[in-house]
């Protein structure tokens, strides 16, 4: 962990050792420029500006020019001891006394007080009672493990730490230790610093310090050498003396076409013949010597080059020439080396040696992250902080963020901006959680590729080893750190919203596995719409898994009238004003999937008049619902509800499940949230709509899901559920579904039908619906099945192929001659219309279909093989 302002503040809020590293900065590059201030230490606009005045106070620059860079006043950077002790002449800590920050250690900001971060489920605990001050120790090595094995003299912990790293690819476990581990990370990062530099030297090429720029440069700067002043002269003399030669020539054409003043004219050309022809012998004066003085010097330059390309020609060949050649090259590039820069392309070369991380990896170091998590919150979107803090993880890097001044909100709007800013991560992954701490408090939590790797598998509970009491502490959830979630559901009704494949029947297993292991519950379930496959093998474990719509509404008129009749028996049985759930008296609980199924189940199936035969109404099972919700939690009569969503479309006017005591929000959209939540929820990092469902074999975020329950969970912390094997759901269904809870007899008395009377009912319905499912596909089906693995399957059969095959195959039922027609085209067409009829005949029973549909581009609309194995069972169903 580091730290940013870990320094006493001067001025108007400036930090001193930001100001230090500015004068560094300005006395060793001789340049007093605020935009290479901006660069060089990730600040703004306006802090790049009050540095510089700062410096300008402390007489480190001059006074500002516009927009020149300021003059350094300061030469050589031994000078700056006046500045440093002015900087902290009130006792605090010199720059070279602070120690480098490392990863593991907590620094405290110096000029504040700020709460310390809590974990996300457990209280902090109170601070301990300072220690006396320990004994001075040899500083540790800078690495979060314990020393393993020996550490080598050559390197030390802080050479490791100061060692160049900008793209923050050292290991956080400290190579110069001789352990397996340590000698890979350092192997690693000896790799990483090699593709770094080369990285590096290949951008280096594009600017004016690259090798190419540099020999030319060097060329030119040998060849000005050998020229020399004479050869300058020489030159100079000779144009000189050319222009002259050129006005002699022109003023002689003008005196000999003169009309006026010839005499004159004439008298002037001869005049500057005479100073062309001195200009001329001046001329070839300067160059005679200016040669003499360029063949010692180019004898002194290129014949040592020339004899060395030559020898090295002569004993080696072509490969010694090449050598000496690309010598020659290196030694142009030495000449050239120095160059002034102007202030863009000392920028240009400022980025490619800072070297900036191409991407964001759990591994990086800290403080490089740090920085990149800066810049992008202070210069990107635009946020004031106080202080920021980053804890590296093994699964995500988490970075405590006080604001100054302001809410998360702007994060909360910016996250996409903030991913975009930091290269690597992936999107809709980065989460906010605004701290219930203190309003400018937050936390930003950047996952890795395995965030959730510390979730465990699903606790295995003997039967009938928890009461109602332990369930709050019974984990159905954990975490990205692997902290435990429990849900309160002693007299709690719970509502789940998400959209499909969000993982809402892993939530639903996960709590059933909870409540099926109590001695205390009775666990029904409720299932429209999948026929309880949600459930899994829990099911074995549940005293009713309904899946028909009039066996649920008796179900729920008995929930009803146990709920309301209790309380006629709280002061009998001497509990008060509410009932205390025991393994004599139980609690209910029903497990709703699929509530909009049940919405629609519940307007589709209405009630009859037994004598008048006349339509009474519908089975109102969410209104019954509603009614259990107001009337029957102080009964320990409750429920759990998932739904795919909570709008009106969805589930129409049950606008009561959001006031729910708790909330389950898994992957959802931005309207769920609305009716959900309170106002601004999402500035305060709940974001379930950010979360996404899984995708074929992508999991991406099923499972996962947002959590309100009261004060205990208030913060948008995510949670993914546990899970375990379909094997194992199975085998703690059937062994708890021997010891199932019985109802209370005093229960039993407020309605004429009874716990076993549902069950029975339950099982009797099930044994029922066996005997009249098919045992496979019809038989008209099954011939057509064979006809088409006869064709070596095909991608469809058009309508004519299929009835023609079906009369070769049974003739006695297909054959044309069984069909009515004046013609043989209209006996065709008969047949072919008869077997469209017996296919929805045949199908129609099991609630399918098999519609004409395109199998090929050029043909018409046929039977396609792909429909027919959904009905065979060969393929799923693509709905």
């Amino acid at each position: 962990m580091t730290e940013i302002d870990t320094t006493p503040v001067i001025g108007a809020g400036l930090d001193r050792r930001l100001v230090w590293d500015a004068a560094e900065i300005v006395v060793s590059t001789q340049f007093g420029s605020q935009s290479m201030l901006q660069r060089k230490l990730r600040i703004g606009w306006q802090d790049s500006a009050r540095v510089l005045d700062e410096l300008e106070r402390l007489n480190v620059v001059g006074p500002e020019q516009g927009s020149k860079a300021r003059d350094v006043l300061i030469r050589f950077a031994e000078d700056l001891a006046p500045v440093e002790a002015a900087l902290f002449a009130d006792g605090a800590p010199l720059l070279s006394a602070l120690p480098p920050a490392r990863p593991g250690a907590v620094e405290a900001p110096t000029s504040y007080e700020e709460p310390r971060p809590v974990d996300f489920n457990k209280p902090t605990a109170p601070a301990p009672a300072p220690a006396p001050e320990p004994a001075p120790v040899e500083p540790e090595p800078e690495h979060d493990r314990s020393p393993e094995g020996n550490v080598t003299a050559v390197y030390t912990a802080q050479e490791w730490e100061e060692r160049e790293d900008p793209e923050g690819d050292r290991p956080w476990i400290n190579p110069v230790l001789r352990t397996p581990e340590g000698r890979r990370a350092r192997v690693r990062f000896l790799r990483k610093q090699a593709r770094r530099r080369a990285r590096k030297a290949w951008s280096r090429q594009t600017t004016v310090q690259g090798f190419v720029p540099r020999v030319m440069r060097g060329e030119k700067r040998v060849r000005a050498w050998v020229r020399g002043l004479e050869g300058a002269k020489a030159q100079a003399d000779l144009n000189l003396a050319l222009a002259t030669v050129k006005d002699a020539n022109r003023a002689a054409r003008r005196a000999q076409w003169a009309v006026r003043k010839g005499n004159e004219k004439r008298a002037a050309a001869q005049a500057l013949q005479l100073e062309s022809g001195k200009q001329l012998v001046i001329a070839q004066a300067a160059k005679g010597a200016a040669k003499k003085a360029m063949a010692w010097r180019a004898g002194l330059v290129y014949t040592p080059v020339a004899t060395l390309d030559v020898l090295a020609y002569a004993f080696t060949d072509v490969w010694g020439l090449l050598g000496a050649l690309t010598l020659n090259l290196v030694g142009l590039s030495w000449a050239g080396r120095d160059v002034e820069l102007t202030e863009e392309q000392l920028a240009k070369l400022e980025q490619i040696e800072d070297g900036m991380p191409q991407e964001v990896t759990i591994g990086m170091t800290p403080r490089v992250f740090q920085e990149m998590m800066r810049y992008a919150l202070v210069e990107k979107l635009k946020c004031e902080l106080k202080s920021l803090r980053v804890d590296p993880l093994e699964y995500a890097y988490v970075v405590h963020v006080w604001l100054d001044g302001m809410t998360p909100k702007r994060i909360a709007d910016g996250l996409a901006d903030l991913e975009a800013n930091l290269p690597g991560v992936r999107t809709s992954s980065v989460l906010l959680r605004q701290s219930a701490e203190s309003r400018n408090y937050c936390v930003i939590t950047i996952p890795g590729k395995e965030a959730w790797k510390a979730v465990p598998e699903l606790p295995y509970r003997e039967p009938k080893s928890l009461t109602t009491d332990d369930i709050p502490d019974a984990q159905v959830a954990a975490a990205m750190d692997g902290s435990a979630l429990g849900l309160p559901m002693e007299r709690t009704n719970i509502n789940m919203v998400g959209k499909s494949r969000s993982g809402k029947s892993t939530w639903l297993r996960a709590i059933a596995d909870v409540l099926t292991a109590t001695n205390d519950q009775i666990v029904i379930g409720i299932d429209l719409g999948s026929a309880g496959s949600g459930f899994a093998g829990l099911r074995h474990g549940m005293h009713l898994v309904i899946t028909d719509p009039f066996l649920a509404a008796e179900a729920l008129d008995w929930g009803l009238a146990v709920g309301q009749g209790r309380p006629d028996l709280f002061a009998e049985l001497g509990m008060g004003q509410t009932w205390v759930t025991s393994a004599r008296r139980p609690g209910v609980t029903f497990v709703v999937d699929e509530f909009p199924a049940l919405v629609i189940a519940s307007r589709k199936h209405v009630i009859y008049d037994e004598e008048t035969n006349r339509k009474i109404g519908d089975i109102n099972l969410d209104g019954k619902l509603a009614e259990m919700a107001d009337t029957c939690a102080k009964s320990d009569v409750k429920m759990v509800i998932a739904s795919q969503g909570l709008t009106k479309e969805r589930i129409g006017k049950n606008t009561w499940l959001n006031e729910l005591q708790v909330q389950i929000m898994a992957a959802c959209d931005k309207d769920d949230i609305g009716l959900v939540l309170h106002s601004g929820a999402m500035d305060e990092g709940w974001a379930p709509h950010r979360l996404q469902p899984q995708m074929g074999k992508d999991l991406n975020d099923a499972g996962v899901a947002y959590v309100l329950a009261g004060s205990r969970h208030s913060e948008p912390i995510p949670y993914r559920a546990c899970i375990t094997g379909d094997e194992e759901y199975e085998r703690r269904g059937r062994e708890r579904g021997e010891q199932l809870v019985e109802m209370d007899a005093e229960s039993e008395e407020f309605r004429d039908i009874t716990l076993e009377d549902l069950m029975a009912k339950q099982a009797a319905w099930e044994e029922n619906r066996r005997r009249r499912r098919p045992s496979g596909p019809p038989a008209l089906i099954t011939t057509i099945r064979g006809i088409f693995r006869d064709a070596n399957d095909p991608a469809g059969l058009s309508r004519e192929e299929l009835a023609e095959a079906l009369g070769e195959v049974d003739s006695d039922t297909w054959a044309l001659d069984n069909f009515d027609g004046d013609d043989e085209d209209e006996q065709i067409q008969t047949r072919i219309d008869a077997v469209r009829v017996a296919v929805d005949a045949v199908l129609a029973p099991n609630g399918q279909t098999w519609s004409m549909e395109k199998y090929s581009k050029n043909l018409p609309r046929g039977w396609r093989l792909r429909d027919l194995k959904v009905i065979t069972g060969e393929a799923p169903s693509e709905g």
